[in-house]
């Protein structure tokens, strides 16, 4: 994350509060990015809160191949198509850890790979202080030498790029296999084992709750690179939620593909 318009001293704000489903939250990474892009925002890294289970699709991802269609209604799980490339997942409220960085274009390497270690760089360093021996996996993971813990996503603007990141705490991995196609095969012990090995849990590693882990990603942000706790802006907030209703709640947008 270092590099031109970045360095330590940059007015950072670190947003840890506000619960939302999962529509507004995409709206608020489409509504956020393109306030940095616009230069009215200052770089902002902001951690999600869920109110529901949810499964977020890739930008380019059909949804019928993702997904199991039956399942997810039956269960009220929110399939959401995000604004970045990469593949779907499923995410639960306090089983995983997402957060959403917004910064400047000119911070970030050009070299893909290259700007997801690095931007990876201080999490990786935040779990390894807690004692889960994380590493970066290209193209986009947070892994162990178990499986993978997490994975990253990016859109670039032309002044500035999102990144986001998903990383399992305490996922129930059965209900992953259920709600993705991967788990369409019968859903035996053995394919419960297998997927576990694939899946790296945190709270299987760390002895320190969700919450904890959190406040520890947020010291390590703050050590690394400054910023100050803040909160969404009521206009940011106000405009994400509409955004959610004509875009990120609709199926014109969630199955387009």
């Amino acid at each position: 994350m270092t590099g031109p318009g970045v360095t330590p001293d940059e007015n950072w704000r670190i947003i840890d509060d506000g619960v939302h489903d999962e529509p507004t939250h995409h709206a608020l990474d489409d509504v956020l990015i393109e306030r940095l892009d616009d230069g009215e925002m200052a770089p902002t890294i902001r951690f999600w809160y869920r109110t529901g289970p949810a499964v977020p699709i890739g930008r380019f991802q059909a949804y019928a191949d993702e997904v199991a269609d039956e399942y997810v209604r039956d269960h009220d799980i929110d399939v959401v198509r995000r604004i970045t490339g990469g593949g779907a997942m499923y995410a639960e409220p306090g089983a995983v850890i997402t957060y959403s960085i917004y910064l400047p274009r000119a911070a970030v390497s050009d070299d893909i790979e290259r700007s997801y270690e690095r931007l990876n760089r201080w999490a990786i360093d935040a779990l390894r202080d807690l004692g889960l021996a994380a590493v970066h996996e290209p193209l986009n993971d947070i892994a162990h030498e178990d499986g993978k813990i997490g994975g990253a996503a990016q859109l670039r603007r032309s002044n500035a790029v999102l990144h986001h990141v998903t990383m399992s705490y305490a996922l129930d991995i059965e209900a992953m296999l259920r709600t993705l196609r991967i788990g369409e095969e019968k859903l035996s012990d053995k394919a419960v084992t297998s997927a576990e090995k694939r899946v790296t849990r945190i709270a299987d590693y760390v002895a320190e709750d969700r919450e904890a882990v959190i406040d520890h990603l947020k010291d390590e942000f703050r050590t690394t690179y400054g910023g100050e706790e803040g909160s969404l802006t009521d206009d940011e907030l106000t405009t994400a939620k509409r955004r959610a209703e004509t875009t990120f709640r609709t199926d014109e947008w969630n199955k387009r593909l």
